[in-house]
């Protein structure tokens, strides 16, 4: 079972959240915290975009305990209140 951010194509490997709803989808893990991949901030929707980013940093930044990472199992229920769910099952 292959997951995609919706209407992206590209593979997800990992989905991190945040205690705002911030949403990060990996694509590439580049090794050190350092990640590729589609971000898409709860405040600001519409400006979603593929980039860099580091987790270790949004870590230390937001707080530790305040970002997780989504199970798979429950990458199904990751949704927008905009557009509905944000991943697709192939």
């Amino acid at each position: 079972m292959g997951c995609k951010v919706k209407g992206k194509g590209n593979d997800v490997k990992e989905i991190w959240e945040d205690f705002y709803g911030n949403l990060w989808f990996v694509t590439e893990d580049e090794g050190n915290g350092n990640k590729f991949g589609y971000v898409r901030l709860h405040n600001m929707p519409d400006c979603a975009e593929w980039g860099c980013f580091n987790m270790d940093y949004i870590k230390s930044e937001i707080g530790e305990h305040k970002v997780w990472q989504v199970t798979k199992c429950n990458w199904l229920n990751v949704n927008t209140y905009e557009e509905g769910l944000l991943v697709e099952v192939d």
